[in-house]
């Protein structure tokens, strides 16, 4: 079975990152004190490197640096593995898994079934959001197309980003991306679910142009944005937001994809 070079990034320092032997990325390491973290971990502000964004730009620093500076050092079909600092791919989903019994637990060869290019984790679905907050957060948007309150499976990808990170700006930034994606893309973002959370397992060739394919589309998407006010949770990581739904849309276009486990700590753990 092939190995996977497992990553994982993180703004914040948790001790039992530790304790997994995986590569750790600290992301936004140009604006945090360094010497709060461990030596080993990498810097997203060392090489090639646009860490200076991270407000905006959130994991995608980290991904740029991935790109720009370690995907050199694999083979075209070296597996690689994106994890989050509470998300991790996991190798079933039969047992209880936390902090004790992670590193463990962590996926770290391709499965014997190898007939796929991508593993995601399973779709998030629209229409599965909790009532109230969809409805406290997206009253003008009800306003606009009151059908959703009889039918929730019109909740669409576009939607949900007007809902929760900003009216029309998934909208406009569809129109900067390249003609070869746009026309599916815009189709793509009125279906009601996506794989989220821009982790993923895939092959270094694969990985490579989707960094090549995003990061010209969301630089594309800052220069367009760059006078608005993006503030709060929602709009403050714009950027990272857009390249979640485009990594989903990406994979699902361009490669064979399995849905695979993985586990999410619950915050009192970490």
């Amino acid at each position: 079975m092939s190995i996977i070079h497992n990553y994982c990034i993180t703004g914040k320092n948790f001790n039992f990152l530790n304790n997994l032997n995986i590569n750790i990325i600290l992301a936004g390491s140009e604006n945090k004190n360094l010497s709060d973290f461990p030596l080993k971990w990498i810097k997203d502000n060392d090489g090639i490197n646009i860490s200076n964004k991270n407000k905006n730009f959130g994991t995608l620093t980290s991904h740029y640096w991935l790109w720009k500076n370690k995907l050199k050092d694999y083979a075209d079909d070296d597996w690689i593995g994106i994890n989050h600092y509470r998300r991790f791919w996991v190798k079933n989903d039969k047992r209880e898994i936390g902090v004790s019994n992670l590193s463990n637990s962590i996926l770290r060869e391709i499965p014997k079934d190898n007939n796929f290019d991508a593993l995601l984790p399973k779709k998030i679905v629209m229409e599965n959001l909790k009532f109230m907050k969809v409805l406290k957060k997206g009253f003008q948007n009800y306003i606009r197309k009151p059908s959703l309150l009889f039918n929730r499976k019109k909740i669409s990808i576009e939607f949900h980003f007007d809902l929760f990170h900003g009216y029309k700006y998934l909208y406009e930034a569809t129109k900067l991306m390249n003609k070869d994606d746009r026309g599916d893309f815009e189709n793509y973002i009125k279906q009601n679910s996506f794989h989220g959370f821009q982790i993923f397992v895939s092959k270094k060739k694969i990985i490579n142009d989707l960094y090549e394919k995003s990061f010209e589309w969301i630089f594309e998407c800052e220069k367009k944005f760059s006078n608005e006010k993006l503030t709060g949770y929602g709009k403050e990581r714009l950027y990272d937001f857009l390249a979640e739904r485009y990594y989903s849309f990406y994979f699902e276009k361009y490669t064979k994809t399995k849905i695979w486990p993985w586990v999410i700590l619950n915050k009192d753990m970490v």
